[in-house]
């Protein structure tokens, strides 16, 4: 085979490969990754003022949910460390109650944002949404997700 044959194949290849992992949304997609924020911006009838209202909304509680899901986060390897270290019960326990808690803090905070999403879409929206994550947002590995 000649220089030129191999560069087109390869080439070929390569385009092949980008072209389906693009296609398929790239590495476990499956349209759970962006969340239900992006569900919600996937309406195609929302108007000028509905969309500028829900971006203001996202990036508004978009710093309280990211430091609430670093501490979930942090809270969670200094469980697995104290567990896989041989802590104390009481210690554990601390931990454990401060996992619980954070969780707690996250479901109601997303039960909070969809009330303030639902305030500005429509009946209407409310049921293309509700079609929408039904779709697209099924229980992932580890449990449901969504609202």
């Amino acid at each position: 085979m000649n220089k030129r044959t191999k560069t087109i194949l390869i080439g070929s290849a390569l385009l092949a490969t980008v072209g389906s992992a693009y296609a398929f949304g790239g590495h476990g997609n499956c349209n759970r990754q962006a969340g239900p924020m992006q569900a919600v911006l996937q309406l195609n009838n929302l108007t000028t003022e509905q969309r500028d209202q829900l971006y203001n909304l996202r990036n508004t509680q978009r710093a309280s949910m990211r430091a609430q899901k670093d501490a979930m986060s942090d809270n969670r390897y200094a469980l697995r460390a104290a567990m896989r270290n041989g802590a104390d019960a009481e210690t554990i326990k601390k931990l454990a109650e401060a996992q619980g808690a954070a969780v707690t803090a996250m479901i109601i905070h997303r039960a909070e944002m969809k009330k303030k999403v639902d305030a500005i879409l429509t009946e209407e929206q409310r049921k293309q949404l509700a079609n929408i994550t039904d779709t697209n947002f099924g229980p992932p590995r580890g449990g449901p997700r969504g609202w």
